[in-house]
């Protein structure tokens, strides 16, 4: 509970909600990343920018979904690697429930509207959180990860949500259950299980 409190602590400073973006969405993002090799931790934002359902004349087909990209958030100061960007994009989620998030009772508000937290379950021995914010009916956005990576450059991710626009085409991306992939491509490697809960307790909380 302490640790779901801290997240909601941070997510206070998340600004309203817009329909008046025309197209998908426009989700922002905080981003704290430690590297391995460097003792400094990188900050910037980023922006995740869905597209609408694609849809065609042929009443019988059913729309397609829209795509996704990430790009740095433009603050003036140095942008972050293409890289961490990458990997940050396999990290989010904008898509309906699944199978593996479970409903909370408690949430958050964005314009002056209560949206449910959704936690994900992670695979047996894989330690991270990860918490989803449903800021539309049936459509869950990333609002908050932490999570040590198995990764050579990489040592430890945060994430967190500061703002949503959603435009009258918001609608889950074709690949918006990436985050749900990544976990589990983490827990098929062994070797990172014991790292992950040797760091866990110092990593994990802000």
């Amino acid at each position: 509970m302490k640790v779901l409190n801290t997240i909601l602590f941070l997510m206070l400073p998340a600004l309203p909600m817009s329909a008046g973006d025309p197209g998908g969405a426009v989700l922002e993002y905080r981003l704290q990343v430690r590297m391995r090799e460097d003792p400094r931790t990188l900050e910037g934002g980023v922006r995740l920018v869905t597209t609408p359902a694609l849809r065609t004349r042929n009443k019988v087909q059913k729309p397609r979904m829209g795509g996704w990209r990430i790009e740095p958030e433009a603050t003036g100061g140095a942008a972050l690697p293409r890289s961490i960007l990458a990997r940050a994009l396999g990290l989010c989620y904008f898509s309906g429930p699944t199978a593996q998030v479970v409903p909370l009772d408690t949430g958050m508000k964005l314009d002056g509207r209560w949206c449910r937290l959704w936690r994900v379950e992670l695979p047996p021995g894989l330690g991270a959180y990860a918490y989803l914010a449903e800021v539309a009916p049936n459509l869950l956005a990333l609002a908050y990860l932490s999570a040590t990576l198995p990764d050579p450059d990489v040592r430890s991710m945060e994430i967190h949500l500061t703002k949503v626009r959603l435009g009258p085409g918001a609608a889950p991306a074709e690949e918006g259950t990436a985050l749900l992939k990544t976990l589990q491509h983490w827990a098929a490697q062994p070797v990172i299980s014991d790292h992950f809960s040797e760091t866990l307790e110092t990593e994990a909380v802000p």
